[in-house]
């Protein structure tokens, strides 16, 4: 990894962090559905302009428009409606170690469906992750009954259903995408989902509520800076060092996203969530089958 892509790799794991931060300013204020539709609405309007200056993009939009609505609705429209639901009431360093996830996901899925063979690390770290996401829930699960589901499971279960769609997507990327570029890919995926978040969002704006400046600022930076530009910075990062250890950001994200909750947000972490946060980790680390001393030797 050389020292610009080490730059790419932090500056766009610090960017997708701050992205849980703007959900919990930013839900409160505009609703679950509201904030995510002008999420990808925003987002959709940045990428836009990569289509109107290059031709390459447009062809390659027109041409794999159906498979591009997948995408958009399982790795945008959905997984972001379902987060923002999640950020109710779910801490943001916890959202993020729930996204870290995503890598053991993708690979059940490009095994089962897509006969992507796993190996036994992989399978062994597929296995870790969800013990860790039980010790996580552990809590919800076992814990205290006067703590209603709707204030504590259901809004984990929200964030691993996201999860489940940015695997979706990503593996319908990478099998049915492989020929067209990923600013293509970005572009169209981000631009058919917020023609379809589009409605959603001037339904459900609370019209009657004044929303502070702070909010608006969240859900633009959300929008421009932590999903438009950091996927194009994502896609970068792919065609560089590869798919499997650009996706290993998903390791570092919640480091980040448990920092900034707790310095910005006040937000503390109980037991199970630091155990679980560490297994989830470790398993995700062995499913992706990386190498700490190959990644800094290269």
């Amino acid at each position: 990894m050389s020292n610009r892509d080490l730059i790419i790799f932090m500056t766009l794991s610090f960017m997708w962090s701050l992205s849980f931060i703007f959900y919990r300013i930013g839900v409160p204020e505009f609703g679950s559905l509201a904030f995510a539709s002008l999420r990808v609405v925003f987002a959709g309007l940045v990428m836009l302009v990569f289509v109107l200056i290059s031709p390459k993009n447009r062809e390659g939009i027109r041409d794999n428009w159906k498979v591009l609505t997948l995408v958009g609705l399982f790795s945008a429209a959905i997984p972001f409606m379902l987060f923002a639901f999640s950020a109710r009431s779910v801490n943001a360093g916890v959202l993020a170690v729930l996204n870290a996830s995503v890598p053991m996901m993708s690979g059940f899925i490009a095994s089962t469906f897509f006969k992507d063979r796993l190996s036994k690390k992989q399978i062994l770290g597929l296995i870790i992750g969800v013990i860790g996401v039980i010790i996580l829930m552990s809590e919800s699960l076992f814990g205290s009954q006067s703590a209603s589901s709707e204030s504590s499971l259901l809004p984990m279960g929200y964030a691993l259903f996201a999860c489940v769609g940015y695997a979706v997507g990503a593996n319908i990327t990478r099998n049915y995408l492989y020929n067209v570029s990923p600013v293509a890919i970005t572009a169209g995926s981000l631009i058919i989902a917020s023609i379809i978040m589009l409605p959603i969002a001037v339904y459900e704006f609370p019209y009657h509520k004044t929303i502070s400046f702070t909010a608006w600022m969240s859900v633009i930076c959300i929008g421009v800076f932590s999903t438009a530009i950091a996927l194009i910075f994502m896609n970068q990062l792919i065609k560089s060092i590869g798919p499997m250890r650009a996706t290993s950001i998903t390791l570092v994200i919640p480091i980040f996203a448990i920092i900034f909750g707790y310095l910005l947000l006040g937000e503390a972490l109980d037991t199970p969530a630091i155990i679980g946060s560490v297994v989830i980790l470790f398993g995700t680390y062995l499913s992706l089958e990386l190498s700490i001393k190959k990644m800094l030797k290269s």
